[in-house]
């Protein structure tokens, strides 16, 4: 004889709010790992050397820094806007979100000279300009150019090499340690049921376990380095 409470089915539907801030975090961090895999982008096989684009970035983003013109200005953001034009959109949406918010920050610190000397406002407005021309064109150099091509330029042009460790090492851990904040928090939203009216204590948990993991991977990369006799000559992938 089977008791009566073994044959009553279970009804429970746990509340709503239970991974709600995991589940945000691992997309903001999934977001900005995201960002920072450059190794991909839109380089093409018979595309310019990274040293030449490199070069002409920054001849690009010179001259337009001395130029006062507007048709120089608009010269530049026509040509812009053509280009991105031919790429896909979830791209252009990176490229132009990075520039309008250096824009608009650049925007927030020139608003007080503004105010105090309305005469100088078209000068203000042309440099909020110019700073969004130039996050365009650097954030279209890093999706056109490898990461790995952009540290043999920097050889090329003589850069000490642990510059270009320091730079590409913190880079791929930042990545790495992105990665690892993501697995942390999904094995969160798996053990959580219901609602948890302390959901924000666990940051404190994550933060102590990405800190002790990066701790461990940064004496792991030490005592790799010492046994393969690393010296300061750096040549990257």
């Amino acid at each position: 004889m089977i008791p009566e409470w073994m044959q009553r089915e279970d009804s429970y539907v746990p509340p709503r709010g239970g991974g709600t801030f995991a589940v945000r975090t691992i997309k903001a961090i999934g977001g900005a790992v995201g960002r920072l895999q450059f190794q991909q982008g839109h380089e093409k096989k018979y595309a310019l050397p990274a040293l030449v684009k490199l070069f002409l970035l920054l001849a690009a983003i010179l001259v337009l820094s001395l130029s006062h013109g507007r048709l120089v200005m608009l010269a530049y953001t026509a040509l812009l806007l053509v280009y991105l034009a031919t790429w896909p959109p979830k791209d252009i949406g990176s490229v132009l979100a990075a520039a309008l918010a250096a824009a608009a920050l650049t925007l927030v610190l020139v608003l007080p000279a503004m105010f105090l000397r309305p005469e100088g406002v078209y000068g203000s407005l042309r440099l909020v300009w110019k700073v969004f021309l130039s996050v365009v064109m650097v954030s279209i150099f890093n999706h056109t150019t490898q990461w790995n091509h952009i540290t043999s330029a920097l050889r090329t042009l003589h850069v000490p090499g642990i510059f270009i460790f320091t730079l590409d090492i913190t880079l791929k851990y930042i990545v790495l340690l992105g990665r690892f904040i993501s697995d942390v928090l999904t094995a969160y939203i798996h053990r959580a049921v219901g609602n948890n009216n302390k959901k924000y204590q666990s940051v404190g948990g994550v933060m102590g376990l990405t800190f002790l993991r990066g701790t461990e991977m940064s004496r792991e990369m030490y005592e790799a380095m010492r046994c393969r006799g690393f010296t300061d000559d750096y040549k990257g992938l």
